[in-house]
Protein backbone atom coordinates (compact mmCIF):
# COMPACT_ATOMS: atom_id res chain seq x y z
CA UNK A 1 0.00 0.00 0.00
CA UNK A 2 1.60 3.09 -0.94
CA UNK A 3 1.86 6.12 1.49
CA UNK A 4 -0.39 8.45 -0.05
CA UNK A 5 -2.99 5.60 0.18
CA UNK A 6 -2.45 5.04 3.93
CA UNK A 7 -2.86 9.06 4.84
CA UNK A 8 -5.84 8.53 2.79
CA UNK A 9 -7.60 6.03 4.66
CA UNK A 10 -6.13 7.38 8.22
CA UNK A 11 -7.80 10.84 7.75
CA UNK A 12 -10.87 9.71 5.54
CA UNK A 13 -13.34 11.54 7.98
CA UNK A 14 -11.56 14.65 7.14
CA UNK A 15 -12.49 14.25 3.25
CA UNK A 16 -15.99 13.20 3.18
CA UNK A 17 -17.11 16.08 5.41
CA UNK A 18 -18.56 17.89 3.07
CA UNK A 19 -22.18 17.86 0.82
CA UNK A 20 -23.22 19.63 -2.25
CA UNK A 21 -23.74 23.08 -1.90
CA UNK A 22 -27.92 23.50 -0.89
CA UNK A 23 -30.28 23.04 -4.06
CA UNK A 24 -27.38 21.55 -6.11
CA UNK A 25 -29.26 18.28 -7.38
CA UNK A 26 -32.34 20.10 -7.86
CA UNK A 27 -30.04 22.31 -10.10
CA UNK A 28 -28.33 19.59 -11.95
CA UNK A 29 -31.83 17.57 -12.31
CA UNK A 30 -33.56 20.96 -13.98
CA UNK A 31 -30.19 21.33 -16.35
CA UNK A 32 -30.33 17.92 -17.43
CA UNK A 33 -34.29 17.95 -18.19
CA UNK A 34 -34.02 21.06 -20.45
CA UNK A 35 -31.17 19.49 -22.37
CA UNK A 36 -32.85 16.45 -22.94
CA UNK A 37 -36.24 18.80 -23.54
CA UNK A 38 -34.19 20.53 -26.33
CA UNK A 39 -32.88 17.68 -27.94
CA UNK A 40 -36.53 16.04 -28.41
CA UNK A 41 -38.45 19.05 -29.65
CA UNK A 42 -35.01 19.30 -32.31
CA UNK A 43 -35.38 15.54 -33.23
CA UNK A 44 -39.29 15.20 -33.61
CA UNK A 45 -40.25 16.81 -37.09
CA UNK A 46 -36.33 14.99 -38.81
CA UNK A 47 -37.46 11.70 -36.56
CA UNK A 48 -41.62 11.77 -38.16
CA UNK A 49 -39.65 12.35 -41.23
CA UNK A 50 -37.34 9.46 -40.92
CA UNK A 51 -40.29 7.26 -39.75
CA UNK A 52 -41.82 7.58 -43.12
CA UNK A 53 -39.01 7.15 -45.13
CA UNK A 54 -38.51 3.57 -43.26
CA UNK A 55 -42.41 2.36 -43.71
CA UNK A 56 -42.07 3.35 -47.37
CA UNK A 57 -38.66 1.50 -47.65
CA UNK A 58 -40.32 -1.48 -45.88
CA UNK A 59 -43.44 -1.68 -47.51
CA UNK A 60 -41.11 -1.36 -50.94
CA UNK A 61 -39.03 -4.02 -49.70
CA UNK A 62 -41.99 -6.35 -48.68
CA UNK A 63 -43.79 -5.74 -52.07
CA UNK A 64 -40.40 -7.05 -54.33
CA UNK A 65 -39.74 -9.60 -52.05
CA UNK A 66 -43.28 -10.66 -52.63
CA UNK A 67 -42.96 -10.25 -56.54
CA UNK A 68 -40.06 -12.10 -56.54
CA UNK A 69 -41.82 -15.09 -54.92
CA UNK A 70 -45.02 -15.03 -56.61
CA UNK A 71 -43.12 -14.82 -60.35
CA UNK A 72 -43.50 -17.28 -60.84
CA UNK A 73 -39.21 -17.57 -61.06
CA UNK A 74 -39.61 -18.67 -56.88
CA UNK A 75 -36.67 -21.50 -57.86
CA UNK A 76 -34.22 -18.62 -57.29
CA UNK A 77 -35.97 -18.24 -53.28
CA UNK A 78 -34.89 -21.09 -51.87
CA UNK A 79 -35.28 -21.42 -47.65
CA UNK A 80 -32.24 -22.60 -46.15
CA UNK A 81 -30.22 -22.01 -42.59
CA UNK A 82 -28.04 -18.98 -44.92
CA UNK A 83 -30.66 -17.46 -46.09
CA UNK A 84 -32.65 -17.39 -42.72
CA UNK A 85 -29.31 -16.22 -41.09
CA UNK A 86 -28.60 -13.88 -43.74
CA UNK A 87 -32.30 -12.21 -43.11
CA UNK A 88 -31.54 -11.67 -39.80
CA UNK A 89 -28.39 -10.34 -39.81
CA UNK A 90 -29.46 -7.71 -43.07
CA UNK A 91 -32.65 -7.06 -40.19
CA UNK A 92 -29.78 -6.17 -37.30
CA UNK A 93 -28.01 -4.20 -39.45
CA UNK A 94 -30.38 -1.87 -40.98
CA UNK A 95 -31.89 -1.46 -37.62
CA UNK A 96 -28.80 -0.05 -36.55
CA UNK A 97 -27.93 1.72 -39.46
CA UNK A 98 -31.81 3.65 -38.52
CA UNK A 99 -30.36 4.14 -35.19
CA UNK A 100 -27.38 5.72 -36.10
CA UNK A 101 -28.81 8.36 -38.82
CA UNK A 102 -31.26 9.27 -35.86
CA UNK A 103 -28.25 9.92 -33.66
CA UNK A 104 -26.53 11.93 -36.50
CA UNK A 105 -29.59 14.07 -37.08
CA UNK A 106 -30.05 14.69 -33.29
CA UNK A 107 -26.32 15.72 -33.26
CA UNK A 108 -26.63 18.63 -35.72
CA UNK A 109 -27.23 22.18 -35.09
CA UNK A 110 -29.34 23.34 -38.19
CA UNK A 111 -31.99 21.35 -40.58
CA UNK A 112 -29.40 22.98 -43.31
CA UNK A 113 -26.50 20.98 -41.88
CA UNK A 114 -28.58 17.88 -40.69
CA UNK A 115 -29.74 17.74 -44.71
CA UNK A 116 -26.30 18.02 -45.71
CA UNK A 117 -24.90 15.39 -43.54
CA UNK A 118 -27.43 13.21 -44.39
CA UNK A 119 -27.11 13.40 -47.78
CA UNK A 120 -22.96 12.62 -47.21
CA UNK A 121 -24.04 9.12 -45.10
CA UNK A 122 -26.41 8.51 -47.56
CA UNK A 123 -24.72 8.55 -50.67
CA UNK A 124 -21.77 6.29 -48.86
CA UNK A 125 -24.54 3.64 -47.77
CA UNK A 126 -25.76 3.94 -51.13
CA UNK A 127 -22.45 2.80 -52.61
CA UNK A 128 -22.32 -0.03 -50.40
CA UNK A 129 -25.68 -1.36 -50.94
CA UNK A 130 -24.80 -1.46 -54.90
CA UNK A 131 -21.95 -3.48 -53.44
CA UNK A 132 -23.83 -5.86 -51.34
CA UNK A 133 -26.30 -6.46 -53.94
CA UNK A 134 -23.93 -7.92 -56.17
CA UNK A 135 -22.81 -9.95 -53.24
CA UNK A 136 -26.21 -11.08 -52.97
CA UNK A 137 -26.70 -12.09 -56.40
CA UNK A 138 -23.07 -14.22 -55.74
CA UNK A 139 -23.89 -15.71 -53.12
CA UNK A 140 -27.91 -16.58 -54.82
CA UNK A 141 -25.29 -18.36 -57.67
CA UNK A 142 -23.61 -20.43 -54.97
CA UNK A 143 -25.20 -20.70 -51.75
CA UNK A 144 -22.20 -22.53 -50.30
CA UNK A 145 -19.48 -19.52 -50.54
CA UNK A 146 -18.27 -18.92 -46.99
CA UNK A 147 -16.14 -15.85 -48.95
CA UNK A 148 -18.86 -14.08 -50.15
CA UNK A 149 -21.49 -14.69 -47.16
CA UNK A 150 -18.27 -13.30 -44.94
CA UNK A 151 -18.02 -9.99 -47.37
CA UNK A 152 -21.42 -9.42 -47.48
CA UNK A 153 -21.90 -9.67 -43.78
CA UNK A 154 -18.47 -7.58 -43.75
CA UNK A 155 -20.26 -4.76 -46.04
CA UNK A 156 -23.28 -4.44 -43.35
CA UNK A 157 -20.25 -3.73 -40.36
CA UNK A 158 -18.93 -1.40 -42.96
CA UNK A 159 -21.89 1.01 -42.95
CA UNK A 160 -21.98 1.11 -39.52
CA UNK A 161 -18.26 1.88 -39.02
CA UNK A 162 -19.08 4.86 -41.19
CA UNK A 163 -21.68 6.20 -39.67
CA UNK A 164 -19.92 5.73 -36.27
CA UNK A 165 -17.35 7.72 -37.97
CA UNK A 166 -19.41 10.28 -39.15
CA UNK A 167 -21.18 10.41 -35.61
CA UNK A 168 -17.65 11.03 -33.69
CA UNK A 169 -17.00 13.91 -35.99
CA UNK A 170 -20.39 15.50 -36.12
CA UNK A 171 -21.02 15.19 -32.19
CA UNK A 172 -17.70 16.48 -31.45
CA UNK A 173 -18.02 19.84 -33.52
Amino acid sequence: MSVLEEKIKKNREQYDAHEPAEGHFDRFASRLDNQLHANERRGSRRLRLLRYAAGILLIGSVATILLIQFSGNSSAVIADPVNDELAMVRDHYNQLTDQKLDEISSCTVSDEEAAKVDEIARAQIEKLEADASMLQEELNKDASNDRVYGALVNNYRTRIKILDNIITRVCQL
